[in-house]
């Protein structure tokens, strides 16, 4: 009885040093082409991050935060 074969399969078998290799070019291939992307692909982007620091010595940190920093946070 003969059977069907897909040949790429097939072939695939016999040849694996074949496919070793092609499937190292394709990933080498995939990997320059990630790199030479152009730059508006991946913009940088910046978020603005704004600090409020408040020093009053002589309070408790949550005094300071009640009377002083939250009113600025607020404005």
């Amino acid at each position: 009885m003969d059977f069907k074969q897909f040949k790429p399969s097939s072939w695939a078998i016999d040849n694996k040093v074949a496919v070793y290799i092609l499937t190292i070019i394709i990933t080498f291939w995939g990997i320059s082409s990630y790199n030479n992307l152009p730059k508006e692909s991946f913009p940088d982007i910046i978020v603005p991050k704004f600090f409020v620091s408040t020093v009053y010595p002589g309070n408790s940190p949550s005094n300071i935060e009640n009377t002083i920093t939250k009113p600025l946070e607020k404005k």
